[in-house]
């Protein structure tokens, strides 16, 4: 194969993004012409998102990317480093980049011509008089590709949320927003909710915005044609009668991934006194992070009989119960837990006091398992 042929190849995985067979064949055209290294390293990141999420496999595989990518990082880079803060890399290519409001509309031709990115970091410094206008990143051609962006160091002020709206036929493959560490207007996320606009929603992050507990509780009841699957709500206040009405919410019955962290230092989370069985949206939950609620022994309890009352495994596979009030009782739950039913591959239970036996017992248990204690 000659350069044209390694163009043309990079080309097809451009125009084909969710595709791995263009990949592969690339990782091919690398080892027949002295790329054996970056060949190794596509093939290693292609495995790991094929094997199941965050199991023994996927580790292996990332593991072995990660000492490749360590080694041949800058090289690999170089194209794009004077365009971006930083990159992060998918299937063996550049697929998400950290960006600077104020160049990237100058920038993204280039930067969307030379890898498959599907995912934007945008970050604004307000030091800046007056502060970069966001016209014209929203209005980039290049915003039809994206799939996720994350604004949550773009500095967001209420007039942005203007031209953002009027930009939405432009995100229509937009299936992540991350609005973490963000003063959210409430009218403008309402209407983003409950409207017809960025129909691919699937990621919502609104974390770190304790204000939204009560928007969130009327508002999520009433988009029943969205069907959101990874949520942030971390460290937002909510009364119970509000997280209740949100869990409810028929657009989050096939909820994946939940993150809903909380500091003790702000008092009794919002699941503290909710009985988690039947609280919580377990029929496709893969991911759970409850770090801080103070759930206690009787939180565990009240998940595991949840998940082990299905005919089949649970979903489950990564459950986050840092610093949430356990003891022995919810250590005997876990490890007692029907192994026909339930299965997990990451176990955080840090700041819990815990002994070295416990984690022991909780390693037997879940040997397939990265525990923290």
């Amino acid at each position: 194969m000659s350069m044209s042929d390694r163009d043309a190849l990079l080309a097809a995985i451009i125009e084909n993004p969710e595709e791995n067979t263009p990949r592969l064949m690339f990782a091919d055209w690398l080892q027949e012409n002295g790329g054996a290294a970056q060949g190794e390293f596509i093939r290693l990141q292609v495995e790991a998102v094929q094997a199941e999420p965050f199991s023994p496999q996927a580790r292996e595989h990332e593991a072995a990317a990660q000492k490749l990518l360590d080694r041949h990082v800058n090289v690999w880079t170089d194209h794009i480093s004077e365009h971006v803060n930083g990159q992060r890399f998918a299937r063996g290519f550049v697929e998400h980049v950290d960006v600077n409001a104020a160049t990237f509309a100058r920038d993204a031709a280039k930067l969307f011509a030379a890898e498959p990115i599907r995912s934007v970091l945008v970050e604004r410094f307000l030091d800046t008089t007056p502060p970069t206008p966001l016209d014209a990143f929203f209005n980039l051609p290049q915003m039809t590709r994206v799939t996720r962006l994350d604004f949550s160091k773009l500095r967001l002020q209420p007039d942005d949320f203007v031209p953002f709206t009027f930009a939405w036929p432009r995100f229509s493959a937009l299936t992540d927003l991350s609005l973490r560490n963000t003063a959210v207007s409430v009218p403008w996320l309402g209407k983003l909710l409950t409207g017809q606009e960025l129909p691919a929603l699937a990621g919502l992050d609104l974390a770190d915005d304790a204000h939204l507990g009560p928007l969130l509780a009327t508002e999520l009841p009433r988009a029943s044609h969205r069907r959101l699957t990874r949520l942030d709500l971390s460290y937002i206040v909510f009364k119970s009668d509000q997280i209740q009405k949100v869990l409810a919410s028929r657009c989050l019955r096939a909820m994946e991934e939940l993150r809903f962290a909380w500091s003790k230092s702000a008092g009794a989370g919002p699941l503290t006194y909710l009985n988690m069985g039947w609280t919580l949206p377990w029929d496709y939950l893969r991911v759970l992070d409850i770090e801080g609620q103070g759930i206690g022994d009787e939180g565990v309890r009240e998940t595991v009989a949840a998940l082990c009352r299905r005919k089949d495994f649970a979903p489950l596979r990564w459950l986050g119960l840092a610093n949430t009030g356990l003891r022995g009782d919810a250590v005997s739950a876990l490890v007692n837990s029907d192994a026909t039913r339930l299965k997990l591959y990451y176990l955080d239970v840090r700041n819990n006091g815990l002994t070295a036996a416990q984690w022991v017992a909780l390693k037997n248990r879940f040997p397939e398992a990265v525990v923290l204690v």
